[in-house]
């Protein structure tokens, strides 16, 4: 559903805890205020709460308990209280995103330690009804020369990217590398199959979804070295994709025979990017008019606006994050909230005309914070 429009939403925030060295009191609430800022209501003491979605229905809060590798449910009890709806589950090592699918009947979780991407049945009242199922493991296309050679073979337009092409042919070149599998995040596409990304293996991949059980149907390959991360639609039907080492936004396009191929590719800021730049979070905005992109290291929110057939992105502004490593970000009428882990902040800034976060009206102190959703869609 959509994000509803109300004077002072609620939002959850994820955080790191001090069992994976963070300073962060697990699961929050905190209100927008009136003048813009978040304002912190509870906590429920969750170990390193560091992912967080929300059921399309229910009342009910999903967590990815990253240290201990599992995933638990809560039910909303209040205005802002939360309980467990059940034990927490094992979904895989460093479990790091959560997507629960439209109708509400599977919770999508990717693991980056071990590369896993699973599937947990939900009953009813949004509780886990069993075990997770896990889907296909990714094999690393460059870990194959000849894999690596096919993928360099195939015609691929990357936009405005002249090195795109010549990183595959160097990977292909070189000697077959041994790279862990990255799941890293999923998203419901409108056709009603999935996307995730693998950061490790530099792939985008495709499954048809038959309730709780995935099948691939297509494998997306991207420039050797580039970290697919997070992705977004747009109402377009096109994905953009960021990917955290390249500092890049990949554009995604669904073709007549139902195949996704890549149409575009721009770096996600508008200056220059830095030794030690790591992309994170990549959102669409309410207008649907611009991408927000938050870029770790320079610590920065850089805005894109999107044209044309809805393939056509291009970078206009960067502004300062309002703290140190930026790792994820919220809109709000008008509002964007940035999570800024190291520093231990979410800082509010309100978007200008052209949709750019220019003016900082204030921060909150958190602690490690690593996600921020709106509590009521």
């Amino acid at each position: 559903m959509a994000q509803l429009d109300v004077p002072n939403p609620l939002f959850w925030l994820g955080s790191y805890t001090d069992e994976a060295g963070g300073s962060g009191a697990g699961l929050s609430a905190l209100r927008q205020e009136d003048r813009g800022t978040l304002h912190p209501l509870s906590s429920s003491a969750l170990p390193s709460p560091s992912f967080v979605a929300i059921h399309p229905t229910l009342p009910v809060v999903y967590a990815a308990l990253e240290p201990s590798g599992t995933v638990e449910a809560l039910a909303r009890r209040g205005e802002y209280g939360l309980v467990p709806l059940g034990r927490p589950i094992e979904a895989g090592e460093a479990v790091c995103q959560l997507t629960v699918t439209p109708d509400g009947a599977a919770l999508l979780a990717s693991c980056y330690g071990d590369g896993r991407i699973v599937v947990f049945p939900l009953a009813a009242n949004g509780s886990f009804t069993a075990d997770g199922i896990i889907a296909a493991a990714s094999n690393d296309p460059y870990g194959n020369p000849l894999a690596a050679q096919a993928a360099a073979d195939e015609p691929v337009d990357f936009g405005d990217d002249p090195f795109a092409d010549l990183a595959i042919r160097k990977a292909v070149s070189d000697a077959a590398v041994d790279r862990p599998s990255r799941a890293h995040a999923s998203l419901v596409l409108p056709e009603g199959r999935i996307a995730t990304t693998d950061l490790g293996h530099d792939t985008v991949r495709i499954w048809s979804r038959n309730v709780a059980r995935l099948s691939l149907s297509q494998e997306i390959v991207l420039p050797f070295g580039v970290g697919p991360r997070h992705l977004v639609a747009h109402p377009s039907g096109h994905v953009h994709v960021v990917t955290e080492y390249s500092n890049e936004v990949f554009t995604l396009s669904r073709a007549d025979d139902g195949r996704w191929r890549v149409v575009a590719s721009v770096l996600a800021t508008a200056d220059s990017i830095e030794d030690g730049d790591n992309a994170s979070e990549i959102t669409l905005a309410a207008s649907r008019e611009q991408i927000h992109v938050s870029i770790r290291g320079t610590n920065r929110v850089a805005t894109l606006t999107i044209s044309g057939d809805g393939s056509v992105l291009r970078p206009i502004a960067d502004v300062d994050s309002g703290g140190d490593w930026p790792r994820h970000h919220a809109e709000s009428g008008g509002l964007l909230h940035v999570a800024n882990e190291k520093s231990g902040q979410v800082s509010s800034f309100r978007l200008d005309a052209r949709g750019v976060p220019a003016k900082r009206i204030g921060s909150v102190e958190t602690g490690s914070p690593t996600c921020l959703v709106p509590a009521d869609r």
